[in-house]
């Protein structure tokens, strides 16, 4: 919550003084809070002009409130008042609930610029507006100061949030502040996390940009005839700038810096293993020759923890290296394989044998197939060959006793 100044004047908006005896519990989380700064950040750097408003959606039961998911609202003037374009904020309000139907979320909070004494009475055309398309009369006011960005020290967000209060019918709008707490998920942790170590390489970038385009400012000043041929050198120079790290670039060294500080980190960890194991006595678990038990203030379950701890080391051993020998040719070095890399290996070879596998199976199946394939064309030519064979005795056979009959008949003829 930011902090007000001593010296500044009351604001006759907000109510001061005893809090009620139910206050409201509200829960800020990260991503409502990335969207604002995203939003905030865009409009200063393109210098677009108008007042930074936007709408926060969330849960609400009871007096318990949740700030989940925000966006920008379009604006529109209104004989010199601010006010959201209704039609497209309805629309847009609309669209939202739709996609977050399970838990259903809904408008609970407008965000706009304002300064750390409170909400103005620029805001409280923007609010009754909203107030009346949504038919709610308990939206919350949450202010970014950007005046604090770069002053807050120690966790604190340059924001506050006020709760609309209208004490009696016709009265005017007043406000009260109210605490809240900032509630993460997993993956909004992640996603800040991502963000955070992206965010330090941006601002990086961006003041090298700005102390050498201050330089080269300072270089076209000083040089009198040449000022004209300078200022397009500073352009391109600036343009060239602009350009030095790409999406790309930043995404890889946040990753770097993000593995040098984990590696920095184990150093340090194995360092504090190796002092304490150096502070300790000689045991007999170690030194066969030594007679001495160790003291009883020994700390076996942590001693037994650095043994489980290196008899995993092997496991993370670097493969078996190629070495050049003196003659030209490479060969392997003596030094073992690692578990890892003989757990791969063996990994590979099963994969090879299970293809061999695959192949023998199948070979095995078209041979199967190809052989009852010529069993079935076999059959088929033997059985026409049977048929054929079959006809054509029988025409001869008929022939044979027709001619016999014959000869029969003849023979008995003349018998007679």
């Amino acid at each position: 919550m930011a902090g007000k100044s001593a010296s500044s004047p009351p604001n006759p908006l907000v109510i001061t003084g005893k809090a009620p005896d139910t206050p409201l519990n509200v829960q800020l989380h990260p991503l409502a809070l990335l969207t604002i700064s995203d939003y905030i950040t865009r409009h200063t750097l393109r210098s677009q002009q108008g007042p930074v408003v936007g709408a926060i959606i969330g849960e609400q039961s009871g007096r318990d409130f949740t700030l989940e998911h925000a966006f920008e609202c379009k604006l529109e003037e209104h004989h010199g008042d601010v006010l959201v374009d209704s039609g497209w904020f309805t629309e847009r309000l609309e669209q939202y609930r739709d996609v977050h139907k399970a838990p259903p979320l809904d408008l609970v909070a407008m965000f706009a610029l304002g300064p750390v004494e409170g909400p103005q009475e620029v805001h409280l055309p923007m609010l009754k507006q909203v107030q009346q398309l949504t038919g709610n009369d308990s939206i919350m006011l949450l202010l970014f100061h950007g005046e604090l960005v770069d002053q807050l020290q120690g966790g604190k967000l340059p924001i506050t949030l006020y709760e609309s209060v209208q004490e009696q019918e016709g009265t005017q709008l007043r406000f009260r502040e109210l605490s809240f707490e900032v509630e993460t998920g997993e993956a909004e942790m992640i996603g800040v996390d991502t963000v955070a170590k992206a965010g330090s390489t941006a601002v990086a970038v961006q003041k090298a940009d700005t102390a050498q385009g201050g330089e080269s400012s300072k270089k076209g000043a000083g040089k009198g005839k040449g000022k004209a041929k300078d200022k397009d050198t500073k352009t391109d120079e600036d343009g060239d700038l602009a350009g030095v790290l790409s999406p790309e670039d930043d995404e890889l060294i946040a990753s770097l810096t993000a593995k040098t500080n984990a590696i920095r980190m184990l150093n340090q960890r194995i360092n504090l293993i190796r002092s304490y194991l150096n502070t300790m006595p000689s045991s007999y678990l170690t030194d066969a020759s030594s007679t001495t038990p160790p003291p009883d203030t020994t700390n076996h379950s942590l001693l037994r923890s650095v043994n489980s701890l290196l008899s995993r080391v092997p496991l993370l051993a670097p493969q078996t290296a190629t070495v050049v020998l003196p003659n030209g040719h490479e060969g392997q070095s003596q030094q073992p394989p690692s578990g890892i890399h003989a757990a791969g290996e063996k990994e590979r070879q099963d994969v090879h044998l299970t293809s061999l596998l695959a192949a023998l199976s199948r070979s095995v199946a078209e041979a199967q197939s190809m052989g009852s394939k010529f069993q079935i064309l076999t059959r088929e030519k033997d059985n026409k060959a049977r048929n054929t064979y079959g006809s054509g005795g029988g025409r001869g056979g008929g022939r044979g006793f027709a001619d016999e009959g014959l000869m029969g008949d003849v023979s008995g003829s003349g018998v007679s």
